[in-house]
């Protein structure tokens, strides 16, 4: 078999760090949104429709956490490894800060709910944590 005429398939090639990141931030997203979803269902069907806006803003407020962090940590190529990780401390932390002022806003704004807001917060960070371990 000559090498000049292989067919090399567009998966067969090994994937940047920046294309890992991105796959493994789209699968979080995607766990994540449906865990929310699940017991926005659960809380709308067990207690009443501002039980299910509660779950739903509990789980936002995870979601957009882990998007903001994609979109701080993003890089084109393979950079310095000190400015990888500078990135990747400045993405966790501007992560936390939005994940605990969005936990306060919607305690705030759903404090009668405040069980399923909670409950659909940890669920998508437990979906977050198994995500992460099972890659």
């Amino acid at each position: 078999m000559h090498q000049e005429n292989a067919n090399i398939r567009e998966f067969s090639r090994p994937l940047s760090p920046a294309e890992k990141l991105r796959k493994q931030i789209r699968a979080v997203l995607l766990v994540m949104s449906a865990l929310t979803g699940v017991v926005a269902a659960t809380a709308f069907f067990i207690a009443d429709t501002k039980a299910m806006f509660a779950a739903l803003a509990g789980g936002l407020s995870q979601i957009a956490a882990v998007w903001v962090y994609g979109r701080v940590s993003r890089f084109e190529g393979i950079p310095a490894p000190k400015t990888l990780y500078a990135q990747f401390l400045l993405a966790e932390i501007v992560k936390v800060v939005v994940s605990l002022a969005l936990l306060l806003a919607g305690y705030v704004i759903f404090g009668a709910n405040a069980l399923w807001f909670a409950g659909a917060f940890v669920a998508s960070l437990l979906a977050y944590l198994l995500v992460l371990i099972s890659k």
